[in-house]
């Protein structure tokens, strides 16, 4: 812009100081149905100069001023983003502590701030239920799964965990023979795979789920030997 700038006074300042030296100023004329606007070329340039600074300045100043916004939004962003991650470490220590209430209370307040924002509300449903609250606990899974839009395993996993913990068991097992068709190896859908095959009284399932485990080499809970010998119920 500077090298534009530059250019135009030379071309300008030529324009006006040649007739000038040569003894041949000129006039321009400048004509219209209600006006006739008569001037020098040397006044012409002067006009011509004064409104190009003016534009750049008016460009200078919106410029500055768009900067200066983007600044002050990305310093509100920052300033959220490190609230977020005080408020999660705090929220750690207050699950050591076993403090749900404050667990849940610390996740979720600037939990879209966080760096997991999905991590942060999966961990507050579950300090939410850990206290019998089902509506908040439904509330941060439920956002939880609208931020994680590829990655749905940890979702559906904590909410089979949930469904468990509030003796759901064939809602959990629902859940849980979903995750099995795209996590058949995960070791947390195998164990509450278990929890659910056991409670729902589905011993086929569990006898199946028990070989599958074997030929797979991982370890189940000694409760799941015995499934033979129930009846065959699905």
């Amino acid at each position: 812009m500077l090298k534009v700038f530059i250019l135009f006074v030379l071309l300008i300042a030529g324009i006006a100081l040649g007739p000038m030296i040569a003894g041949h100023q000129g006039y321009v004329l400048i004509q219209t149905d209600n006006w006739n606007i008569e001037t020098s070329v040397t006044g012409l340039v002067i006009i011509l100069i004064i409104s190009l600074l003016i534009i750049l300045a008016v460009e200078w100043l919106l410029r500055r001023l768009f900067r200066t916004g983007a600044r002050t939004r990305g310093w509100f962003t920052g300033r959220k983003r490190r609230r977020a991650q005080r408020h999660t470490q705090s929220a750690l220590m207050k699950l050591a502590e076993g403090d749900h209430k404050q667990v849940e209370k610390l996740l979720s307040k600037d939990a879209d701030h966080a760096d997991v924002p999905v991590a942060n509300y999966l961990l507050a449903a579950e300090a939410a239920q850990q206290r019998g609250d089902e509506i908040r606990a439904n509330q941060h899974l439920e956002r939880a799964s609208e931020l994680s839009d590829k990655e749905m395993i940890p979702v559906e996993i904590t909410r089979a965990r949930i469904q468990l913990a509030r003796n759901e068991d064939h809602a959990a097992r629902h859940s849980i023979d979903r995750l099995l068709e795209v996590a058949p190896r995960h070791p947390e859908v195998l164990r509450l795979a278990e929890q659910a095959y056991i409670r729902t009284g589905a011993w086929g399932h569990c006898w199946i789920f028990y070989l599958q485990c074997r030929k797979r080499r991982y370890a189940v809970k000694s409760n799941v030997l015995h499934c033979n010998s129930r009846p065959g119920s699905v």
